[in-house]
């Protein structure tokens, strides 16, 4: 699954309306599905300070989520990090919910604004759900080491000021700032087996400990 999907459901925390998450979290879905395309072998960043994107390999990309924000990426030059985070629906969520609904995992219902608006998205196995939040939970509390995957998601939380609100329940009995630290560590210790979630390990490490992704709305 990839790292966009993960965060997206995490950020459902209505039943009904799971496609409300995405305007709150915006950056982060950036940041996450840039992380996806690390992991991809599609992209990749400096280790400068800059932190400047590089598109590395070729061909087509047969993953609709993934190729619509490479192709975006590739229409610019010069990019950081920060600057890649803030593209403007980098990660379209159209393309996320398509893949989870091709998946099993989401279906379309209706349109809100009486029928002129989005098609609403249900989740309808929230089985998927439910073992994202037990390995992040066992992640948290040490019983389990952490995959990318998962350190890139709490990095992202972390970044956006909502980490005890997704994840109240898993970092219990946790405050706000015991919380912020825990994550801070898993994502800045986290084991890198290749060079594509050593580059993920690092933008972790940068999300954690600069202002990268800028805060969801109501939240400094």
């Amino acid at each position: 699954m990839l790292i966009t999907e993960k965060l997206y459901l995490l950020m459902a925390r209505e039943p009904e309306k799971p496609e409300s998450v995405v305007s709150a979290a915006g950056f982060g879905m950036n940041a996450a599905i840039l992380s996806d395309l690390m992991i991809a072998g599609r992209v990749a960043f400096s280790d400068d300070a800059q932190r400047q994107i590089q598109l590395i390999g070729a061909g087509p990309c047969p993953d609709p989520v993934l190729a619509s924000p490479l192709a975006k990426l590739e229409k610019r030059e010069n990019l950081t990090l920060d600057d890649a985070v803030k593209i403007p629906s980098l990660c379209e969520p159209r393309l996320v919910t398509d893949s989870l609904a091709k998946a099993g995992i989401v279906e379309y219902g209706e349109r809100t604004l009486l029928g002129l608006g989005k098609e609403r998205v249900r989740i309808i196995n929230g089985q998927i759900q439910r073992q994202i939040r037990a390995d992040l939970q066992a992640a948290l509390q040490g019983k389990r080491i952490p995959g990318t995957s998962d350190t890139t998601v709490l990095a992202i939380l972390h970044a956006l000021g909502i980490a005890h609100q997704v994840l109240e329940k898993e970092l219990l009995p946790m405050s706000a700032n015991e919380a912020q630290q825990r994550i801070t560590e898993l994502a800045q210790d986290s084991p890198a087996a290749d060079s594509a979630q050593r580059a993920v390990a690092a933008m972790n490490a940068a999300i954690t400990s600069h202002r990268v992704i800028p805060p969801a709305p109501g939240k400094k």
